[in-house]
């Protein structure tokens, strides 16, 4: 059967030839290609059946990354190359239109590698290259550890092409105002909008917050992180503006969302067309190896015991004095006052809690409300005097931590990903959780190559106490292993293996 896909921008359409309905066969063939398996946590009421009682932690959902209209599929642009191999493996001929308007700005996708190269006259290992497949690509998955350079990278493609808009959205502001710093050492008036701001330039940092504000008016969308993206407002938003662009993503961590969203970043960006592992990275002398140190954690009895949810986490890690307690011994007993230290944790009452056993930290998370600060000042958990946190303090506390100034944090989330701290080689996970994405920026704060840093520590936590959390910590592990760093995994009463993947 011929079949024809037809594009216009963005969006793209299957049908046998522009006009007539596909055969239900075709729609059966293709849909489990474009399909996805959506998880949701469920908590408090939502977790338990409206009928028999029982309770249930995850919702599934199988939700398709296409419509019918007219009869004919319709989908987005990234899925063309799977589509067409999907149908030519089954027999059919398939015929490609192109039907996108002509760009406003001449010129746009004319690549002046002269201007490029009396910019810059050295690159990374493999920059060049991965230039080169942008050049060709209308969209497409960066795939690369932390460390490969994208926002440089960013700042070569806008020399690269004088003539485009390009606009760039990341999910943090913090992250937008970084992007901002190192873009403008390179191009003159960058334009940045939410966090505060709301300026236009040539090129342009969108908050994933502030999409909204954006009319898609670009060339080049690159999405930084792009699997933070995924998320439904945001996957609205950026399929609403970026109808006409070429769009691509960086990220270390494509697959793995635990919402099973990251399906969604082939149908925005197309495949991957660039990959880069975290050995090759270390071979290439792009990013530090990475160690991981697991610190067994015994409990004398088990507080999450009988709980299940948020509780299990609430009173099995974020208030596990014992288990605070340890990891701040710990802390304190192999790096000295001296020694930069970085401590990841899920929340912001995790981070209190631990806190309270390492006074002699900063504490750096996002706004919280003020009200939940007087339960914790009510509960002499928090000293009377504590300022909450600001954009301003937190901006203030990442350029000490950076510059060194600033030696020992202990972080949630908003430190997991998109922040620069060269010299950081200790990093503890406190947090319990595991993901291919948590499991890999987060200990990415310590890959960067610095100065004599020969390796970056990673702190873990073997959670020996619970089944359960013990358990992740085993996912933790097979994660770090696919990364090939070296591990000292407790096996067995008193021994310690060193495994490298």
């Amino acid at each position: 059967m011929q079949l024809l896909i037809r594009r216009c921008g963005t969006m793209i359409d299957v049908s046998p030839d522009g006009v007539s309905p596909l055969h239900p066969e075709i729609i059966r063939l293709l849909s489990p290609h474009l399909t996805y398996q959506h998880k949701q946590l469920l908590r408090g009421l939502d977790a338990f059946d409206n009928v028999t009682g029982e309770r249930q932690n995850m919702a599934f959902e199988n939700r398709h990354l296409f419509g019918i209209e007219q009869g004919r599929l319709t989908t987005g642009y990234g899925f063309i190359p799977k589509i067409a191999r999907v149908l030519t493996e089954y027999g059919h001929q398939v015929h490609y239109y192109d039907l996108s308007p002509p760009r406003q700005r001449e010129g746009c996708y004319v690549a002046d590698w002269d201007a490029l190269l009396r910019t810059f006259s050295e690159f990374r290992p493999r920059q060049f290259e991965c230039l080169q497949i942008i050049d060709q690509a209308q969209g497409g998955i960066i795939n690369a550890p932390t460390g490969f350079g994208k926002t440089v990278l960013i700042a070569m493609l806008a020399i690269l092409y004088p003539h485009a808009k390009i606009h760039i959205v990341v999910k943090p502001t913090d992250v937008a105002r970084r992007i901002v710093r190192q873009l403008s050492r390179y191009l003159p008036l960058v334009g940045q909008v939410g966090g505060g701001k709301r300026k236009l330039g040539r090129v342009t940092v969108f908050t994933a917050d502030s999409l909204h504000l954006s009319d898609g008016d670009c060339d080049f969308l690159f999405a930084d992180e792009g699997h933070l993206l995924m998320a439904e407002s945001y996957a609205r938003e950026l399929g609403r503006a970026y109808r006409i662009s070429r769009n691509f993503t960086f990220t270390a961590t494509p697959e793995g969302r635990l919402d099973g969203a990251d399906a969604r970043l082939e149908m925005f960006f197309g495949p991957q067309i660039f990959y880069m592992s975290y050995p090759e990275g270390v071979a290439l002398g792009l990013v530090a190896p990475i160690r991981v140190r697991w610190l067994t954690i015994q409990c004398r009895f088990n507080p999450a015991a009988n709980k299940t949810g948020t509780a299990r986490d609430r009173w099995g890690i974020w208030r596990n004095q014992e288990r605070n307690q340890q990891i701040a011994d710990d802390a304190r007993t192999n790096y000295p006052a001296e020694k930069q230290v970085l401590i990841l944790t899920a929340t912001v009452d995790h981070a209190i809690h631990l806190w309270n056993c390492l006074p002699e930290y900063e504490l750096c998370y996002g706004e919280t409300e003020e009200n939940h600060l007087d339960e914790y000042k009510r509960s002499n958990i928090l000293p009377q005097s504590f300022l909450p946190m600001t954009a301003h303090r937190r901006e203030a506390l990442r350029a000490g931590f950076e510059a060194q100034q600033v030696k020992k944090v202990i972080a949630t989330d908003v430190w997991s990903t998109g922040v620069d701290f060269a010299p950081l080689q200790v990093l503890y996970r406190a947090d319990a959780r595991e993901s291919v994405q948590l499991d890999t920026q987060g200990p990415g704060r310590t890959s960067r190559v610095f100065g004599g840093k020969e390796y970056g520590e990673v702190v873990d936590c073997y959670d020996a106490w619970d089944k359960a959390f013990k358990r992740k910590s085993g996912i933790r592990h097979k994660h770090y292993a696919q990364h090939e760093w070296e591990q000292d995994w407790p096996v067995g009463r008193g021994r310690r293996q060193i495994s490298h993947a």
